[in-house]
């Protein structure tokens, strides 16, 4: 029994630590970030720092990435397409995006701002706090937030296989079409 008793704990530490689902409430953290006076307004914000919650729009597509995750600077493209396809068909900005860099500082969210040419805002966490409130999920990780519940309407973690696949099910969480 002394032989698997560190595997069960390992098995227990997995079970508690799984990342969110669709139907659980998104984690109204501080997100901190420099963003530009267009940004702010995108979120319709009037600081650099401030809780989810206080973001004004309808919906809220975040993506979990880090600037030393290969999968995540590989779909950054991708991601930004979906950025771009998404103010065509949704013009009142209705859902809006934001990356959070999963332990990065500052200056390494404005690396992986310039060198993807990212446009819409991102955040650092310095302290893993984010990551920490996310349950420590992997990245690249995508959610889909109704934002006057933080209700979580969708997540997935890892790979973005199919980008149209993912911006259909944006679009159908979101009753945009």
């Amino acid at each position: 029994m002394k032989r698997f008793a560190p595997m069960l704990f390992a098995l227990a530490l997995m079970m508690f630590a799984t990342a969110a689902v669709a139907g659980d409430t998104f984690p109204d953290m501080k997100l901190s970030g420099k963003l530009s006076d267009a940004q702010k307004a995108y979120l319709g914000v009037t600081a650099d720092s401030f809780n989810v919650s206080e973001i004004k729009g309808d919906y809220l597509f975040v993506e979990a990435y880090s600037m030393y995750c290969p999968i995540c600077q590989r779909d950054a493209a991708e991601v930004n397409e979906m950025y771009a396809a998404m103010a065509s068909v949704d013009p009142k900005s209705t859902v809006k995006f934001v990356g959070l860099a999963m332990g990065n500082t500052p200056f390494e969210v404005e690396f992986y701002r310039k060198k993807y040419e990212v446009e819409f805002p991102l955040f650092q966490d310095e302290d893993y706090s984010v990551h920490k409130a996310l349950k420590e999920v992997g990245t690249p990780a995508f959610y889909i937030v109704k934002l006057d519940t933080l209700e979580i309407l969708f997540m997935s973690e890892g790979e973005l296989k199919d980008k149209d696949a993912l911006m259909e099910t944006l679009k159908a969480n979101t009753n945009l079409q």
